[in-house]
């Protein structure tokens, strides 16, 4: 049944005829009802499906961080199909048939507030170490700037991510991030980012690197 709110040329939401209304992020919506095909996939078709499921997944695991991340690059849509829009074309490695994330190029923020640099690993007794090097301060790199990192485990059962946000500042220097004792002999993706200490603003991403955890 469908609801008109605001009388015959208003509105509506579920199924009138021929047509669904519904809301999304703040238009009225007319669609054509789906008609579902009875040919089978093609190949294209199959490995699309294949790519938009691993990175809607992914994406949609760390919405903590693309939220913010994305925010500023959003009209008519949610920061996560901005990211998924943004990461597309390189978000994927082929081994043998199967389409894998390519870790390295997948960024979860974009801004101008400035990464960090020399970022660099270390990992012992189940904590993962980051470090970084001193920037000068300008408009867009304030030692008070606030630090996010991502550890994402993809050889855990659908990956196992761990999220800390607006750690610690820029000044510091370094983290220290503690991770389950049976990730241990694990390979880990290892993220960070700044933002502004108010977290108006935010910087890109960076992919630091993979770590075995001791």
């Amino acid at each position: 049944m469908g609801i008109l709110k605001s009388g015959a040329l208003g509105p509506f939401r579920n199924k009138v005829g021929p047509l669904i209304g519904r809301r999304h992020m703040s238009q009225n919506l007319l669609l054509p009802l789906p008609h579902p095909s009875s040919k089978p996939a093609t190949a294209k078709q199959l490995e699309a499906q294949e790519k938009l499921g691993l990175l809607s997944s992914f994406l949609n695991r760390i919405d903590k961080l693309v939220n913010p991340g994305f925010k500023a690059y959003t009209k008519h849509n949610s920061p996560v199909n901005a990211a998924f829009k943004y990461n597309y074309d390189h978000a994927f490695v082929k081994q043998g048939e199967t389409f894998l994330l390519n870790y390295p190029k997948l960024v979860y923020s974009r801004g101008h507030i400035l990464p960090p640099e020399g970022a660099a690993l270390s990992s012992a007794g189940s904590k993962i170490t980051f470090s970084w090097l001193p920037q000068n301060q300008s408009a867009y790199c304030q030692f008070s700037d606030k630090a996010s990192f991502m550890v994402f485990n993809a050889v855990k059962e659908k990956g196992f991510v761990i999220i800390l946000q607006h750690t610690v500042n820029r000044y510091a220097g370094s983290f220290e991030l503690e991770v389950p004792k049976d990730f241990a002999g694990n390979p880990v993706h290892c993220y960070m980012s700044f933002s502004s200490a108010d977290g108006k603003k935010q910087g890109d991403s960076l992919y630091v690197g993979e770590v075995v955890v001791a």
